[in-house]
Parts: C-alpha cells; structure tokens; sequence
C-alpha cells in the first residue's frame, strides 16, 4: 500500500457495508468510528481489519483519506488541524474554517438541515460541529464558510497560489488533477465519480465531455460532501463553483442541474 493508493482510493479499505460481502459486513460491524475517535484510535482500529482488496487494483471510497490524516499527525508532529491551520488556513484567510464552532457568536451561523434530512447515504446521521469530540477527520468533517471554500477553490484554479501565496506547486496541483486510474486500477461496484471519470489525487477528474450525465469540460476535476455539497474546478473555463448546501438527498439531485445551468450560461469558447 502506497501513499498514491491511499490518495486515489485504491488502498483496498472501505467504509463497510452489512450484507454487501462479508469483508464489509466486518467492518460495518467494528464502527471504526464510533465515538468520533481520534485518528489514532481510527487507524488503530482499522488495522485490525483485514482488506478489501488488494492495494493498487481496484478503486473503493473508503477510510483511506483518513489514514492521510493519522500520516500527516506523524510526520508533522501535530495534530490534523494544526497543520492544516499553519500550512493551509491561514495562508489562505480561511478564518472560519475548522472541525467545530466552539465561539458562541458563530454558533448561530452554522447551517442546519431541514427536519428529517439529517440522515446521510451511510446511514448515519449529521455530527453538531457546537460539539467538540477527539475525532479530526482527514476525510470529511470540517466546516467553513461559502467564500473560505472559495479561496481554497481559487487557489486551486491558480496552480497552487493565491494572493502571492504559494500553498502548492503548479506541477504538483497538475499531477493531483491528473486520472490515476488508467488501465492500472480498476472502477469497484460503487464507483462514486460516474461514467467518464477517472480519480486523481484527491478528485475526481473529468476524462471525457461526453458519457457524463451533465455538461462540463474535460480536465474538470472536483469532489462532493456527504450533506449534500459540492464544487469543481474547471481549468479551461478559468472557473471554479462552490456549490453549499446541507442535504444529503437534495444535494445529490440538484448537482447535475447545477452543472447543466452554469454550463448553459456559458457563451464563449473555452480557453486554448
């Protein structure tokens, strides 16, 4: 198992699912996240579980962006926040970026689903981010505002820069939004990104214009959040699109209408 694996999904973990085969059924059953642990007590628990798949084969969305977060700890000799706040959110002006919104005055702003649609796809329901647990996921959990993820998506757009910042190199945000898949790993059964995509490091990257059920450009990459939102970064159009919204099941059928309205609205060639 390699870093690259566990950035394209390809590390051969999961998520787990009862009934879907007896690998996942063991870890549905071990709620690796229960009690929204720290992410040493995640990969601690993971460890005892045995794999999906063999790593590099087969593209399975999974804990593995997780694991990152525990490697990220180890390396940097801080936690997950920590680092992100000193190399990341500050740089960048994210101020009302973290994993939970411990000041009352901005306890109010936090955006709350409609009744009954606090459920996501796992089955499990939203966390409170006013709630502070040991849990700092490296695979979903933090909250922000519409115009911090906008900075986080310029840079982006910006080959790794914003405001005369650099947070990442051109040649490496290329190689993140490059398809790692190829004929080397294989879609699995739940194939998140959808006909016409591969998955780069971290996205999911747009290889053709057509077989996608929305329009868009090919070289597109992007990534959506279990409550429901969603953006992309689209490099020949000079465009990124922050989508926020909390509803797991609204969201999911509001984003191809989305896409096919900003891309209607569209009236010149795209960029050479």
């Amino acid at each position: 198992m390699t870093i690259q694996d566990l950035l394209r999904h390809s590390a051969g973990l999961t998520y787990g699912a009862k009934g879907d085969n007896l690998v996942k059924t063991m870890w549905a059953e071990a709620e690796v996240a229960r009690g929204r642990p720290s992410n040493a007590e995640l990969v601690d628990r993971i460890a005892k579980l045995p794999l999906l798949f063999q790593p590099g084969t087969t593209w399975e969305y999974s804990h593995a962006t997780d694991v990152l977060g525990r490697v990220i700890e180890v390396v940097s000799d801080r936690t997950l926040y920590q680092f992100e706040k000193e190399r990341i959110l500050d740089p960048l002006g994210m101020k009302d970026t973290s994993f939970y919104v411990l000041d009352q005055p901005k306890q109010g702003r936090v955006a709350e689903p409609f009744v009954g649609s606090r459920v996501l796809a796992s089955g499990n329901e939203m966390f409170d981010p006013r709630v502070e647990a040991a849990s700092q996921s490296g695979g979903g959990g933090m909250v922000g505002t519409t115009m911090d993820y906008a900075r986080f998506s310029q840079m982006l757009l910006g080959g790794g820069t914003l405001n005369g910042k650099r947070i990442l190199g051109p040649k490496t945000v290329a190689y993140m939004a490059s398809d790692h898949l190829g004929h080397v790993v294989k879609p699995g059964p739940n194939y998140l990104p959808g006909p016409g995509f591969g998955f780069g490091l971290g996205f999911a990257v747009r290889t053709a214009t057509g077989e996608v059920p929305a329009a868009g450009s090919q070289g597109e990459f992007n990534w959506s959040g279990a409550a429901g939102t969603t953006f992309w970064i689209d490099p020949k159009e000079d465009m990124f699109v922050v989508f926020m919204i909390q509803d797991p099941k609204q969201g999911r059928y509001f984003r191809p209408i989305l896409k096919d309205m900003i891309y209607a609205a569209v009236d010149k060639p795209a960029a050479k």
